[in-house]
C-alpha cells in the first residue's frame, strides 16, 4: 500500500477513534464531579499545552530530521493515555491525563504534517481536502455507531475512550508502513528574531492582536459549555454524540462550497461577520432550554464554523511571509495557547464566584453575558483588517496546522486529535 492509501486509512482511524472520543472529555468531567474552577483548569491546560506544544515538538523532530520515530512513539504513548482517561475517576487525575494527551497530540499533529509536507508533493491541496472530507466522515459515522451504542449504555464513557486507544495502535501499526523521504526544515532557526521582527508586519500584526484578544473570551465559554449540557440540560452521552453529529456533518456539507465563495471575495468584511456571528453562540447557551433548540445552536455553530476555518486559514497564509509560514504560524498558535490558558482558566473562576452567592443557573447566564459582551466587543478589532490577495488563497500544507478550536462543542473547547 503506498503513501497515500496510509495516511487515508490513518486519517479515517483517527476520526473515528480519537476524534470522536475527544468529543466526551469536557462532559465526563462534569459527569465525575468536576467544579466550575477544576473544568477550567481542564480546558484549559489541555488546550494551551496542545498549542504550545506544536512550537517545542517542531524544534526537536527538525533536528532529529525523521517524523516516523515521533508519530510512532506518540501513538504508543497516546493509546495508553486515552485507555487510562475513564478510570481516572478524580477531576485532578482528569486533569493531568488530558494534558499528557495533549502535549503527545502536539507531537503527532506537527509532525504528521510534515510528514505529509515532505513525502506528498503533487496536488497536495486537493488531497488535504479528500483527506479532511473521509476524516469528518469518518467521525460522523462513528459518532452515529456510539449513538446506537451509548443507547444501551448512556453514561459509559469506556466505550468511546476504548475506540480512542484502539485507533492510536492501529495508528502506530500503519506508521511502521510508511516510506519516509528526506525530511525537511518547516521551522526557522531564530525564534527570537522572528519575535522581535514581528511588529515589521504590520498586517500580520494587527491580526495577531486582534486573535489574541478574541481568544481571550473565546476561551472563557469553555469550562461552562458542558455544565451546561450536563447540570443543567442533563443530556446523556449519547445526546452528546447527536449534537456533536449536527455540527460536523454542517460542517462537512457547507465547508467546500464556502470555500469556493470566499476565494473570490474580500474575506475581511467575512471575518468580521463571522466573529460577530460567533459571538452569538453564549447567548444560546445561556437561554436555551430544549433538546431541538441545541441541535439547532449546533447547526449554526457547524455552518458559521465552516466559514470560520474556511476565511481564517486562508487568510491567515496570506498574510505570514511566504518564506517563514510554519513559523509565523506556530508563534500565532503559541500565542493563542497561552491566552486559552488564562481565558478558560479566567471562565472557570468567574462561574465559581457568581456561584458563591447566585444558582447554578443565573450564574451560567452571568457568566455567558461576560463572554458575550467581549466576544463582540473584541470583533470590531477585526474590521480594519486588509486584504491580501497573493493568489494561493487555502491551499498549502501547513494550514492544517491553523485550526482555529471548535465554535461551541457541548463538550467545550475539545483538542483536535492527528
Amino acid at each position: 500500500m503506498d503513501n497515500r492509501k496510509l495516511i487515508a486509512f490513518r486519517s479515517l482511524v483517527i476520526a473515528a477513534g480519537a476524534t470522536v472520543a475527544a468529543s466526551f472529555v469536557g462532559v465526563f468531567g462534569v459527569m465525575i464531579g468536576a467544579t466550575a474552577a477544576e473544568m477550567g483548569w481542564l480546558q484549559s491546560s489541555s488546550n494551551s499545552l496542545s498549542n504550545l506544544g506544536q512550537i517545542l515538538w517542531g524544534r526537536i523532530s527538525d533536528k532529529v530530521g525523521k517524523r516516523a520515530p515521533f508519530l510512532v512513539t506518540g501513538s504508543i504513548i497516546l493509546a495508553v493515555l486515552w485507555f487510562m482517561l475513564p478510570y481516572s475517576r478524580t477531576p485532578v487525575n482528569l486533569i493531568i491525563l488530558y494534558s499528557l494527551i495533549s502535549i503527545f497530540s502536539a507531537m503527532i499533529t506537527v509532525n504528521w504534517y510534515s510528514f505529509i509536507a515532505d513525502n506528498i508533493i503533487s496536488e497536495r491541496g486537493r488531497f488535504l481536502t479528500v483527506i479532511n472530507n473521509i476524516a469528518s466522515a469518518g467521525t460522523i459515522v462513528s459518532l452515529i455507531a456510539m449513538i446506537f451504542v451509548l443507547s444501551k449504555n448512556p453514561d459509559d464513557v469506556l466505550i468511546p475512550f476504548t475506540a480512542a486507544s484502539g485507533s492510536y495502535i492501529l495508528s502506530a501499526i500503519t506508521v511502521f508502513k510508511l516510506k519516509e523521504s528526506k525530511s525537511k526544515t518547516v521551522m526557522t532557526r531564530n525564534l527570537y528574531k522572528t519575535l522581535k521582527n514581528l511588529k515589521n508586519n504590520n498586517i500580520f500584526y494587527k491580526y495577531f492582536m486582534a486573535t489574541n484578544v478574541q481568544s481571550f473570551f473565546w476561551s472563557m465559554a469553555w469550562p461552562m459549555f458542558p455544565i451546561t449540557i450536563v447540570s443543567i440540560m442533563h443530556f446523556s452521552l449519547e445526546i452528546v454524540a447527536l449534537l456533536t453529529i449536527s455540527s460536523t456533518l454542517t460542517m462537512l456539507l457547507t465547508q467546500y462550497i464556502i470555500g469556493k465563495f470566499i476565494d473570490k471575495v474580500n474575506r475581511v468584511p467575512v471575518i468580521f461577520l463571522n466573529k460577530i456571528m460567533l459571538s452569538g453562540i453564549p447567548l444560546m447557551y445561556a437561554f436555551f432550554n430544549i433538546l431541538p433548540l441545541f441541535i439547532v445552536l449546533e447547526v449554526y455553530s457547524g455552518f458559521i464554523g465552516s466559514i470560520q476555518n474556511t476565511v481564517t486559514t486562508s487568510y491567515t497564509l496570506d498574510i505570514v511571509p511566504q518564506n517563514n509560514k510554519a513559523e509565523y504560524i506556530s508563534i500565532l498558535n503559541g500565542f493563542n495557547g497561552m491566552v486559552y490558558f488564562f481565558g478558560a482558566l479566567s471562565g472557570g473562576y468567574i462561574l465559581t464566584l457568581f456561584l458563591s452567592f447566585e444558582p447554578l443557573r443565573f450564574a451560567l447566564v452571568l457568566s455567558y453575558l461576560i463572554v458575550f459582551s467581549g466576544r463582540f466587543l473584541s470583533s470590531f478589532l477585526f474590521k480594519s483588517l486588509k486584504e491580501i490577495d497573493t493568489g494561493g488563497r487555502n491551499n498549502h500544507v501547513l494550514s492544517i496546522l491553523f485550526k482555529p478550536k471548535g465554535a461551541g462543542a457541548p463538550s467545550g473547547a475539545v483538542i483536535h486529535p492527528r
